[in-house]
């Protein structure tokens, strides 16, 4: 096990109604005038309704900003961190996912930096200070309620970027998952997918055999698989949609990942193609994913073999080759099962260009190359890219 550094900075108000008590929580924290980033859509009117009645209740000012969509835009960043400033702003709520909560920090931290806030992501300046947030959780999937890392999409340059600082990390998370039941099918199953993916991408890592980790790792990933569908067919279930909410959060506030390294390709190729092409994450994560399992399996047959036996049971096959590619197979079953893509071709893009499409993605500068637990270059992009679009 690698050296780490780790620490949750998050409260968890884990409940039914948790949402109520958004009014005291805050006040605790001395916050006084709240901007409440919101994710637009009469879903979430009565939510809005109810909070804004309880901060005003505990005497604390509230303005509005909404105009979130999937994949965050810089423009909206840049809005907010304007209201921030003009109205002495001194708490950022966002109400939502993971994009709501991405452009909340992102406005947090540009309000309190002198230049563009896009400047902090293509390392022009770091992040030193940031405004608290706080998070009333909607829709579980990025892990963003808790994390340290936020990700913006600039539609001038298509760029999707993130960045990551201590300062990020939300102050407190409100999670009733209630607020979950609502939610269309295909959007809780492409949370889903982004769910596995986090976690996928710290379990295929150079520094495999971390015998706690690695197993509860594979038990994220086997509860998932057990009640993914479950969960979508069952909408009002409690159980099925707290499991979800939790996973999402552990899942990528590195509970699941100390000591290792994680690998991130699936993420960062998934992330241009979003980028380029406006299309939802999750749904860019399932086509990526496969391909990539196919393309990089050889670097560690045995790292495969297990993800197939832990997670999905497989213990027909002797041959550990046979059991890699087994699992491998199971995988694309279960994003089948969750009607997820599983090729470029049902992504509705008109014309994909793959070299134009690898060439956007997000090498190291000094090595050209993406990846960890299999170290990408772009040649490899493209010929993942091309697998995933011939699937």
């Amino acid at each position: 096990m690698l050296n780490f550094s780790h620490q949750v900075r998050t409260k968890f108000v884990f409940e039914k109604g948790a949402e109520s008590q958004v009014g005291k929580e805050l006040q605790k924290l001395g916050v006084k005038r709240v901007l409440l980033h919101r994710t637009d859509g009469v879903h979430l009117r009565d939510l809005i309704r109810n909070i804004k009645e309880n901060l005003e209740v505990h005497d604390i000012f509230c303005c509005e900003l909404g105009g979130v969509k999937p994949n965050p835009r810089l423009e909206v960043v840049r809005k907010g961190v304007k209201i921030v400033r003009d109205k002495d702003i001194d708490f950022i709520l966002a109400v939502g996912g993971g994009s709501v909560i991405d452009s909340a920090k992102a406005i947090a931290a540009g309000a309190l930096y002198e230049g563009d806030v896009w400047d902090l992501f293509i390392n022009k300046s770091s992040i030193q200070d940031a405004l608290k947030t706080g998070v009333v959780l909607s829709y579980p999937a990025a892990g963003s309620e808790s994390s340290n890392v936020t990700v913006i999409n600039n539609t001038y340059t298509n760029q999707k970027l993130l960045v990551s600082s201590e300062y990020l990390t939300p102050a407190v998370v409100f999670m009733n998952p209630e607020l979950t039941y609502t939610l269309p099918k295909r959007l809780v199953a492409a949370g889903i997918v982004d769910i596995f993916s986090h976690i996928c991408e710290r379990y295929f890592a150079p520094e495999t055999y971390i015998g706690i980790i690695d197993r509860m790792e594979e038990a994220a990933l086997k509860t998932l698989v057990s009640i993914g569908a479950k969960a979508l067919d069952n909408p009002e279930e409690y159980q099925y949609r707290s499991e979800l909410m939790w996973l999402a959060t552990i899942a990528q506030n590195d509970t699941l990942g100390v000591g290792r390294i994680p690998d991130w390709g699936t993420h960062v190729i998934a992330n241009e193609l979003s980028a380029l092409y406006d299309k939802t994450h999750g749904e860019t994560l399932s086509v990526i994913m496969i391909p990539w399992m196919r393309y990089v399996y050889k670097n560690d047959i045995h790292r495969f073999a297990r993800y197939a036996r832990e997670v999905f049971d497989v213990t027909s096959k002797q041959d550990i080759e046979a059991q890699a590619l087994e699992g491998i197979r199971k995988t694309e079953e279960f994003f089948r099962e969750l009607n997820m893509p599983i090729s470029i071709n049902e992504l509705d893009i008109p014309i994909l260009d793959v070299q134009k499409l690898a060439g956007q993605v997000q090498y190291d500068k000094h090595t050209g190359t993406i990846g960890k637990f299999a170290v990408l270059d772009k040649r490899d992009v493209v010929n993942i890219l091309n697998d995933a679009a011939k699937c």
